[in-house]
């Protein structure tokens, strides 16, 4: 019995459980294309130093950038924003998302993408405000010149809640991906 009860401890524990938290790729409704091959698309997902983690993060006024307790993305930002991109893009039916070692085929186009904000803003007395998500890239298409752009949204925080600020990453996303698509067609 003394066994059963000191192992206890080990399954038990006074902090919260860690949450993972979901995004769903965006849903684009786009315009009839002309029929044809969708455009084979090499992406590419990387963020700069702070956001390459599955934590959510926070930043406040005075650029601490932290993380909420106990709340995790489903993986690191770079593979969950590659799998929410490339989903997106595959339901247009305009794109097919082609892995980097058919690269180097013939007629492949490159979007590549880097993540610069993703993060939930605290404000004066640590009240949650928006969540910021900005993202640059760049697409090109065989011999076609280079499209440079940028992207960001910020959108309100409904509450104080956890599902209110993944709400807003989601609508972050939304409008980041749409954003994206439209700059690519």
């Amino acid at each position: 019995m003394v066994a059963i009860s000191a192992c206890s401890g080990l399954t038990q524990s006074d902090k919260p459980a860690t949450k993972r938290w979901w995004l769903e790729p965006y849903q684009a409704e786009v315009a009839a294309k002309p029929a044809g091959m969708p455009a084979s698309v090499v992406l590419s997902v990387t963020a700069i130093p702070g956001l390459d983690t599955d934590r959510i993060l926070t930043l406040s006024d005075d650029a601490e950038l932290s993380q909420f307790a106990a709340a995790r993305w489903v993986d690191h930002l770079p593979e969950l924003v590659t799998s929410l991109i490339e989903r997106s893009l595959q339901a247009t039916g305009q794109f097919e998302v082609v892995t980097q070692r058919v690269a180097s085929r013939p007629g492949n186009c490159h979007l590549e993408l880097e993540l610069h904000e993703f993060f939930a803003d605290i404000g004066p007395g640590g009240a949650l405000t928006t969540v910021r998500v900005a993202i640059k890239g760049s697409f090109q298409c065989e011999s076609s010149a280079s499209v440079v752009f940028q992207s960001s949204t910020s959108i309100p925080i409904a509450s104080e809640r956890m599902s209110a600020v993944v709400a807003a990453f989601q609508q972050a996303m939304d409008s980041l991906t749409l954003d994206i698509i439209n700059k690519i067609q």
